[in-house]
């Protein structure tokens, strides 16, 4: 346990994880914003509205699998057993399904957890667009010459294949648990050294943290300070959100599953991104960062590059179908050989779906996984049976 010692340089720590673990039942919970400390994101005084369809769909049942057997629910009865709170289908920019379960409404913000990875990945994108950042093929160390990584690069990074050490679980030693509660998360990121020369994908937050501290030096504004000058915003929020915080005395972002907003405004951000960065005729992030952010190009897809996960059982259904990529902190899926979907992923099955050939995105918002088949299979389902 040698990273131990990085658990007592904040005495804060200790008691934090114990506040939220015995308030949660040792697990991470839907609403637990209300937990940390935060940074407001206001709403627009003008916001955008998508138009409405006339024609709304309608689900009467929904096809599902469980332990590899095809099911058949009552769809509103389905969202209400899977803790889903929302769920949208947005076509050429017009609303064909807007659905609110289990209490929640329009207007209800939820955290997004690890969608937040995709919005930082814009981040980065802004930010070598601007200048601030020269190429994702700069060193990690350029920036941070403190850090003990001196073979890895920002693409690394953004791929989650950088090798660096990571121990998952919720125990207060393990990396996963740190990364969530640590009260300086910016001291946290400075720990984080390499486990191999060799690169393979291993999805950990540790790679979030050292990329919040680049766009922290290199726009020399906070996280969400940067965030909100080039997304929130420019895209017309309905509602206001908020960005988690590490704690009220160190103020860094948490990076890696810290934004919270509502599904109709996050429904922005996917339009953005199926608009190829472009918003009421203003280029927010340029067409060649969405290109190489979600495409399959130049990013590995054979098994061993996934090979962490092959005996998990995600991991089987999904990587050795040699059809799934991971590129810029985005998930990708390959339809055939000429187009692809994408998708943010996050905890409690969180999802943002954008499917160019169909001009649709997706949302599942929900307070629990709820199903064996996994969310993107869902709503892929559900947009295609409805175009």
């Amino acid at each position: 346990m040698e990273n131990n010692k990085y658990i007592l340089n904040e005495k804060n720590y200790i008691p934090t994880y114990f506040s939220y673990m015995v308030r949660n039942k040792f697990t991470v919970a839907y609403n637990d914003y209300h937990f940390f400390s935060t940074k407001k994101l206001p709403l627009d005084n003008n916001p955008y509205s998508f138009k409405e369809s006339p024609n709304k769909l309608k689900f009467s049942t929904l096809e599902y699998l469980h332990k590899g057997k095809k099911r058949i629910a009552d769809f509103k009865q389905f969202m209400e057993n899977t803790g889903t709170t929302a769920l949208l289908i947005i076509k050429n920019d017009t609303i064909f399904y807007e659905g609110y379960f289990n209490g929640h409404k329009r207007n209800t913000p939820q955290k997004l957890f690890s969608i937040t990875k995709s919005f930082i990945s814009t981040l980065v994108g802004i930010a070598i667009d601007s200048g601030y950042i020269k190429s994702v093929d700069d060193f990690v160390s350029s920036y941070i010459p403190e850090i003990k990584l001196r073979n890895i690069r920002i693409k690394h990074l953004l791929q989650m294949d950088a090798g660096i050490k990571f121990k998952e679980g919720h125990f207060p030693w393990r990396d996963e648990a740190k990364v969530y509660l640590y009260p300086n998360a910016r001291e946290l990121a400075l720990t984080v050294v390499e486990d191999t020369n060799d690169t393979f994908f291993h999805y950990n937050d540790y790679h979030l943290l050292i990329l919040g501290l680049i766009l922290e030096r290199t726009t020399d504004k906070s996280v969400t300070d940067f965030f909100y000058e080039k997304i929130w915003s420019q895209l017309g929020m309905e509602f206001p959100g908020f960005m988690i915080l590490d704690s009220e005395k160190h103020s860094f972002e948490k990076i890696e599953s810290g934004l919270v907003m509502t599904a109709i405004d996050l429904a922005k951000f996917g339009s953005l991104y199926l608009n190829n960065g472009e918003w009421k005729g203003k280029q927010i992030i340029s067409k060649d960062w969405i290109e190489e952010s979600v495409s399959p190009n130049n990013v590995p897809t054979n098994v061993q590059h996934f090979r962490y996960y092959q005996n998990q059982p995600w991991g089987k259904m999904w990587f050795n179908q040699n059809k799934a990529y991971y590129k810029y902190l985005w998930w990708g899926h390959l339809n055939n050989n000429t187009n692809n979907d994408y998708f943010a992923l996050g905890a409690l099955g969180q999802v943002l779906y954008v499917s160019p050939d169909n001009n649709t995105i997706a949302i599942r918002l929900g307070r629990k996984w709820g199903v064996m088949d996994w969310w993107p299979t869902i709503l892929y389902k559900l947009i295609n049976s409805s175009t």
